[in-house]
């Protein structure tokens, strides 16, 4: 009797522990990882890379390069956070171009490339992606690497080089003595630098803004001449090269070729202005090669309150550790222009 009596309580005691037996909560349930070339990952790439783009302040636009990361989590009460991390490259148009970034061409690496890595967090919740943070730092190829890659190739020079400014100022000179019909032209920003020992010459790129004053009037009373703003405000871009004579005798030769933007309706670049007015030309006064485009945007406050949550995934126990396991995504993805 005794036996039977212990044999039904022991058949209680197990079905009680089996019964502890937790199920897979909900938070731990598999994510879902997506590949770093997935078509849904690139899409939110394109969606970050855009809203880097609207929010630079100097320099040159960006394209994706390489997606090193990407990072999935739910989120309470619903949708989902992608964190992913990016290599970006500078192409060739200014951000005073009105030209898409998608359809700019990205600078070669002989000219000295630039790249940019970033890390950006989006969220989806029925409906497209939006950016809630992005972190970016910018740095050139290293002088090592371009050497091994194009010995004769040209590395960046300081932007408050002697050399650049004054190519720079005797190019935009020339461009306002030619330039007879468009009205005066002041220098908004060097954006950069070359300086070939090989044929003893200077190359430098940089953005310029019109002003109220005619060439004439510029000549006569360049005091009183401010830049434009509103509907009569253009910016242009310009390239110049500056080539001292080896020959006694001979002139230094200079050319210089800029390109003026139509208007473009509620694009005011209002940074790259104050600081012109202010004479304080940014990077270019702090012994840079390049405009460093590091910066740091947070719009959380803008997108979702503080209820709202991402899953964690939390430690379980050996028990369920098998269930939640999830292989490895295919990252980092391809180069699309090439390596840096």
């Amino acid at each position: 009797m005794k036996s039977l009596v212990a044999l039904v309580l022991l058949a209680q005691l197990l079905s009680c522990k089996a019964g502890l037996v937790p199920d897979i909560p909900p938070e731990v349930l598999p994510h879902k990882h997506l590949a770093c070339d997935d078509p849904e990952t690139e899409a939110a790439a394109a969606v970050a890379v855009n809203y880097i783009n609207n929010r630079l302040k100097h320099g040159y636009k960006l394209v994706l390069n390489r997606i090193e990361k990407v990072v999935e989590h739910e989120r309470r009460p619903h949708g989902k956070i992608l964190e992913l991390e990016l290599d970006l490259l500078e192409t060739v148009c200014h951000i005073v171009s009105p030209m898409p970034a998608e359809n700019c061409t990205v600078r070669e690496r002989t000219q000295h490339a630039v790249e940019a890595d970033c890390d950006v967090k989006l969220l989806k919740d029925n409906g497209p992606y939006k950016v809630l943070l992005s972190k970016c730092h910018s740095s050139p190829d290293s002088h090592e690497d371009l050497v091994k890659f194009c010995p004769n190739c040209s590395p960046l020079s300081l932007l408050n080089d002697s050399n650049v400014v004054n190519t720079v100022n005797a190019a935009l000179a020339k461009y306002n003595a030619i330039n007879t019909t468009q009205g005066h032209y002041e220098l908004l920003e060097i954006a950069r630098g070359q300086h070939s020992h090989l044929a003893n010459s200077w190359y430098v790129e940089f953005a310029i803004i019109n002003t109220n004053c005619s060439a004439q009037h510029a000549k006569e009373h360049k005091e009183d001449c401010h830049v434009e703003t509103g509907e009569n405000q253009h910016f242009g871009f310009c390239k110049a090269t500056f080539t001292k004579s080896l020959v006694e005798g001979t002139e230094d030769h200079q050319d210089v070729d800029c390109i003026v933007y139509d208007h473009q309706a509620g694009v005011a670049h209002v940074h790259l202005i104050e600081e012109h007015l202010k004479g304080n030309l940014g990077q270019a006064g702090r012994g840079y090669t390049f405009h460093n485009i590091i910066h740091s945007h947070n719009s959380t406050s803008h997108s979702h309150s503080h209820s709202d949550e991402v899953v964690p995934v939390e430690k379980v126990s050996a028990l369920v550790k098998r269930a939640v396991f999830v292989a490895l995504p295919d990252c980092p993805g391809r180069y699309r222009h090439y390596d840096i």
